[in-house]
C-alpha cells in the first residue's frame, strides 16, 4: 500500500472514532515511546503483555524481541491494520509468542495479562475501567499521554512532549 492508501486508512480510523466505532484513531506510537512505555512497566522475562488497539504491532514486537516478554497479545478492531501488526509479528520471527486478535479491545479478557499497554484516548481508557479492574493487583498498566479517568497513577514519565502514566492493578481495582 502506498502513501495514498495510508492516509486513506489513518482518515477512516479518524471517523470511526468520531462516529464511536474506535476507542481512537490509527496512530502509530513512535518507536522511543514504545521504549519508555515497556521499561516504566518494568517488562521482562515471565510477563505477557497485552496492547489494547495494537495498531501496527510495534509494541508486541519489541516488547517479546526487545524487553525478552514470555507473550504479547494485541487487540486490532480494523482488519487491515491487524493485518499490519500479524506481518510485523511474522517478519521478526515472533509467531510462536505474539499474537493479534482482530477484535474490539472492549471484548478483550485482560485477567491474564502482567502488563497492559494503551494508546487509546481519555474516553477510551474510561471505556475499558471495568475490565482493567479484573487485572492481578500488581499488574501494570501503561497509557501514553491519556488519562484513567478516576485513577491516580502510582507514576508518571515525560515522554515525547507529554506523559506516560503507570497505573497498579490493585488501584483500578480500588476505584471502581
Amino acid at each position: 500500500a502506498g502513501p495514498r492508501a495510508a492516509d486513506g486508512l489513518w482518515l477512516r480510523t479518524w471517523i470511526d472514532f468520531f462516529m464511536g466505532r474506535r476507542l481512537a484513531p490509527f496512530v502509530p506510537t513512535p518507536s522511543p515511546i514504545v521504549k519508555a512505555m515497556l521499561r516504566l512497566a518494568r517488562v521482562g522475562p515471565g510477563d505477557t503483555v497485552m496492547d489494547l488497539g495494537c495498531g501496527d504491532g510495534r509494541l508486541l514486537v519489541a516488547a517479546v524481541r526487545d524487553f525478552g516478554a514470555t507473550q504479547a497479545i494485541g487487540y486490532e478492531c480494523d482488519r487491515v491494520i491487524a493485518d499490519l501488526a500479524a506481518s510485523a509479528i511474522k517478519q521478526a520471527g515472533l509467531h510462536d509468542r505474539a499474537t493479534v486478535y482482530v477484535a474490539d479491545a472492549l471484548g478483550a479478557d485482560v485477567s491474564g495479562a502482567s502488563a497492559v499497554m494503551l494508546y487509546l484516548s481519555t474516553s477510551g481508557n474510561t471505556r475499558l475501567r471495568a475490565q482493567l479492574a479484573s487485572l492481578r493487583p500488581e499488574a501494570r498498566v501503561v497509557s501514553f499521554h491519556w488519562p484513567i479517568e478516576g485513577v491516580e497513577p502510582a507514576a508518571t514519565a515525560p515522554a515525547g512532549g507529554t506523559l506516560l502514566r503507570l497505573y497498579m492493578g490493585h488501584d483500578l481495582q480500588r476505584d471502581k
